[in-house]
């Protein structure tokens, strides 16, 4: 072929790259669901964490079509205005995964350090949301661990990096057990100590993955 690239190996990116778009396609459809379901929870049982988390999870979605349009690209094979191919779409990506994974670990040491400042403010929590808190690990850590599986047999940095940011998801939404289990005990500051802690390790995975 004129590009160097044999039918084969064009066939070979094209099923790489729906492989890749199904698995996150299943990404997609969790943490819709997952963020609908924590905003209405979280509003009527008025846990402030929960929503923040449901907005965290709205961040994921659109993570989630950053790899869809990045796997579409880096199937495409080299031409003449890409002599090596698409496939540095997956590396900047990547690059924009772990920037948003500094940022939301940046935004939760910020709101924690707020709400530190208006403890009393805090409003009552209603033990529903509890449930949906765990929910939200169990499926939040389920899909980290499908997608790395699919990331790592593909050899797919994108998919790998949105494993991660899964996998973070996954932490931040334990540390919103933390908090809503200790509001319900009357124990409030241990949802922002928590949330603090996991605001930093994210930062940092951010930071280390960029």
């Amino acid at each position: 072929m004129a590009d160097g690239h044999s039918p084969a190996s064009a066939s070979a990116l094209a099923e790489r790259s729906a492989e890749a778009q199904r698995a996150t396609w299943v990404s997609v459809a969790v943490n819709l669901m997952m963020t609908i379901v924590q905003l209405v929870v979280g509003w009527l049982a008025h846990s402030q964490s929960l929503v923040a988390h449901g907005l965290h999870s709205f961040s994921d979605l659109l993570s989630d079509f950053l790899v869809i349009y990045a796997s579409r690209q880096s199937a495409h094979p080299a031409d003449s205005a890409h002599p090596y191919g698409h496939a540095r779409m997956e590396t900047a990506a990547t690059l924009v995964l772990g920037i948003s994974l500094t940022l939301i670990g940046g935004g939760f040491l910020w709101e924690s350090g707020m709400r530190l400042q208006h403890i009393e403010a805090l409003p009552a929590v209603d033990f529903s949301a509890l449930w949906v808190a765990i929910a939200t690990v169990i499926s939040k850590e389920a899909l980290y661990r499908y997608l790395i599986r699919v990331g790592e047999r593909l050899r797919s940095q994108l998919l790998i990096a949105n494993a991660l940011h899964t996998r973070a998801d996954a932490a931040s939404a334990l540390v919103v057990v933390v908090g809503i289990g200790g509001a319900l005990m009357g124990w409030s500051f241990l949802d922002l100590l928590a949330a603090a802690l996991m605001g930093f390790m994210i930062l940092r995975m951010g930071v280390q993955l960029a």
